[in-house]
């Protein structure tokens, strides 16, 4: 989509965020999963978010080669996938605790209505804050901070 925004003459940063705005707002309806008439629609539901989270993930690689030097690109995405990975390792200790908690009380569908909702509000909270560190995209410049003396 990006690459097709592009095309179309968007500049390259207003196309890959708001293509990536595009795949959030995708993820949205995930929260419904809980309220839907049959095992179907989550299994619809959860798919849209998938694919959506696959788009996201494709435009959030390119947007570290389109920001960063050559030869710093697999190291960003590196940092980025570590952040991910401890966000994997986190993400089930709260679940576990969620639905431990609502299952005390006997509620278990309100633990996973807001473990939906946390699911489906993650990527435009992604957004926002992508949008706030980088209003404008500009390339790092690396050469202009490895001249500078270290204190």
């Amino acid at each position: 989509l990006s690459s097709w925004l592009i095309g179309r003459g968007w500049s390259v940063w207003k196309a890959r965020k708001g293509a990536m705005l595009m795949f959030a707002v995708l993820v949205l309806p995930v929260i419904a999963v809980r309220f839907g008439p049959g095992i179907w629609t989550a299994v619809a539901l959860i798919g849209l978010a998938g694919a959506a989270h696959q788009a996201w993930s494709a435009n959030i690689f390119t947007t570290a080669s389109d920001m960063f030097p050559k030869r710093t690109v697999s190291s960003v995405v590196g940092i980025g996938s570590m952040a991910g990975s401890v966000g994997g390792i986190i993400f089930p200790e709260i679940v576990g605790r969620i639905l431990d908690n609502y299952k005390k009380v006997g509620d278990v569908q309100s633990g996973y209505g807001i473990i939906f909702l946390i699911c489906g509000f993650a990527y435009l909270t992604a957004w926002v804050v992508m949008h706030l560190l980088t209003p404008k995209m500009q390339p790092v410049n690396l050469e202009a901070r490895e001249s500078e003396p270290v204190a």
